[in-house]
């Protein structure tokens, strides 16, 4: 130190002066290079000024390079070297004053910090001590706790395991108690029905005993009654008899009266309907069918087609064409005329075809239209509207309509059976051969999936799909009947009649003349179909008159055919399937439409 006296004191301060501690990066800071150099400084200015006192009082002249002594300066050396040792203890004392006032004024940081670190670290011993006492106190307490609930619960588990067992004691008492007293009130029981049996044996041996003798005596009573009453009743049924022989001879006799009667006047108005028809050129609705299914069994053209290579490879040629054009048909005007224009170029070429070979043309045009009717109006109605649009085009064409009305009614009628007509399939053939059972099913339209060729077992069509294919075919002839209206008028002859718009009012007069078309499922189909496409037309063209046809309709789907209004009828329009009654709901709903637009 500056004052000659050290302290022994760890003191940071002084450690980090000897040490010259670097800055955070590991450099001399600028502070500590200063206090060294000041230090530095110091300390040689004290040794310069320690070596000349040193030098003079000594007596030695330095510079002379010679060591000789003054003798007049010895004792001003020694005075001075008197002086010198008295300054300086005077000094020193003066440092070590200093430096004890310094270090009782002195804050060293590091005994600061050992003080604090000490002080801290009793703390954290204290604080630790305390916690680790707490924890352990709180542990061992736990534990007791655990061991108390451990035993409380071993307690409780015993004290339940007791209960238990008693309680299964008493429940044992409790059933052998009541065991033994059902034993002994079935003891009881069984020795009073015991008694009670006794008892009721010998009352119905009493009974019996006068019961027996109560039916001896009724039984004679009742032989006496029956034979008087056989008697009297053979009697009465000798002279029911006489009567009832003599009353079913009068009626006997009457009904054959009334039946000869009717047969006459039935005979009388078919006669004079007859001669009605002839007069303004129509025929019966049997007359139709039966001219129809004539057509079909002409079998004469299409043997010869089959029979001759060349015709039916020509024939064949034109059905290919046929069937594509057909189902090519759109709602474009333009589209529905071209079509139209190049069926008949087939069937009516510039070189006329064979006359067999064109009625076998015209039966596969009318075949494939009746297809594309059963398909395609079938799944959309609207497609109806064209291929109705080409079949009355072709129908009043002057160049087929000498042949192909025909040709296309019968194709309808084989497929439609008499729905197109509409008639009632009569028990025989037009050549009087009664039907079997297949047959009689296609001359009603059905069609079936197998047995054609015997190998297989024959399926018919369903009623839904038999009533949705007829429906179909009859929506376009329909729509035929009112477009005939449009068309450029020309001579009709007895078979474009049946295309003409007032074959509707026929046909509605004829199914709702007979009963037995009525209640088909069919024919509310086809009525709906009827009044959807012609039935406001109609309504125009015979007004009032059609109106009751309605009505009587109307009727028939709500009250029952035959039923005057305001009766409950029991046979309805279309009959008691799915079928019928869903299209007698739709033919009602039709007939409402039409009536609002009144």
């Amino acid at each position: 130190m500056r004052y000659g006296l050290r302290s022994h004191s760890p003191s940071p301060v002084r450690g980090y002066q000897a040490r010259r501690r670097s800055s955070a990066y590991g450099l001399p800071s600028d502070s500590d290079d200063e206090e060294t150099d000041s230090l530095s400084s110091e300390s040689s200015v004290s040794t310069d000024s320690e070596s000349e006192t040193d030098a003079n009082d000594s007596g030695v002249d330095v510079g002379s390079g010679h060591l000789r002594m003054q003798p007049n300066a010895l004792q001003k050396s020694q005075q001075t070297q008197k002086d010198a040792e008295f300054l300086a203890d005077r000094r020193a004392l003066e440092d070590t004053i200093a430096a004890i006032r310094l270090r009782t004024r002195h804050y060293d940081p590091y005994e600061e910090w050992e003080r604090q670190a000490r002080t801290d670290a009793l703390r954290a011993a204290r604080h630790l001590r305390t916690t680790t006492n707490a924890t352990r106190a709180r542990h061992l307490e736990n534990i007791h706790k655990s061991d108390l609930k451990t035993q409380e619960n071993t307690f409780n588990t015993q004290i339940t395991d007791v209960k238990r067992l008693l309680e299964a004691f008493r429940i044992k008492e409790r059933d052998e108690e009541a065991r033994l007293r059902q034993k002994w009130r079935d003891e009881d029981r069984t020795r009073t029905e015991r008694l009670e049996a006794a008892i009721k044996l010998e009352e119905a041996k009493a009974r019996a005993a006068a019961e027996a003798e109560r039916r001896k005596r009724e039984e004679a009573e009742r032989r006496r009654h029956e034979e008087e009453e056989k008697k009297r009743r053979e009697l009465e049924a000798r002279r029911k008899a006489d009567e009832e022989t003599r009353r079913a001879k009068e009626e006997g006799e009457r009904r054959e009266r009334e039946i000869q009667e009717a047969e006459r006047r039935k005979k009388e108005k078919e006669a004079e309907e007859a001669e009605r028809r002839k007069l303004v050129g129509l025929v019966s609705a049997n007359e139709e069918w039966v001219h129809a299914r004539q057509t079909l069994k002409a079998t004469g053209p299409m043997k010869i087609v089959k029979g001759e290579k060349a015709l039916k490879s020509q024939w064949s040629a034109i059905r290919r064409q046929i069937t594509p054009k057909i189902g090519q048909l759109t709602q474009d005007q333009a589209t529905i005329t071209r079509i139209t224009g190049q069926l008949i170029e087939l069937v009516r070429p510039a070189t006329p075809l064979p006359q067999p070979l064109y009625l076998a043309a015209l039966s596969s045009l009318s075949k494939c239209i009746l297809l594309q009717a059963e398909t395609e109006v079938t799944a959309e109605k609207k497609s109806a509207f064209p291929l109705a649009s080409v079949t009355c085009a072709l129908l009043h064409h002057p160049s087929l309509s000498d042949t192909f009305p025909e040709v296309f009614y019968a194709k309808m009628v084989q497929r439609t059976g008499g729905w197109g007509v509409p008639v009632v399939i009569p028990p025989q053939d037009v050549d009087g051969r009664a039907w079997d059972d297949n047959e009689k099913r296609k001359a009603m339209g059905y069609r079936r999936t197998g047995g054609e060729d015997g190998s297989e077992e024959v399926v018919w069509e369903s009623s839904g799909e038999y009533g949705t294919r007829i429906a179909g075919i009859m929506r376009v002839y329909f729509l035929v009947l009112g477009l005939s209206a449009s068309m450029a008028s020309t001579p009709v002859v007895r078979v474009q009649s049946i295309f003409q718009l007032p074959r509707i009012w026929i046909y509605f007069s004829r199914i709702l003349g007979d009963e037995r078309l009525l209640q088909a499922a069919v024919a509310a189909q086809i009525l709906h179909a009827a009044l959807d496409v012609a039935g406001l037309e109609a309504r125009h063209i015979w007004g009032r008159q059609w109106m009751k046809i309605l009505q009587l309709l109307y009727v028939a789907s709500t009250e029952g055919i035959g039923s005057e209004p305001g009766t409950n009828g029991e046979r309805m329009l279309g009959g008691q399937t799915p079928e019928g009654k869903s299209a007698r709901v739709r033919v009602q709903l039709e007939i409402e439409r039409i009536m609002q637009t009144l």
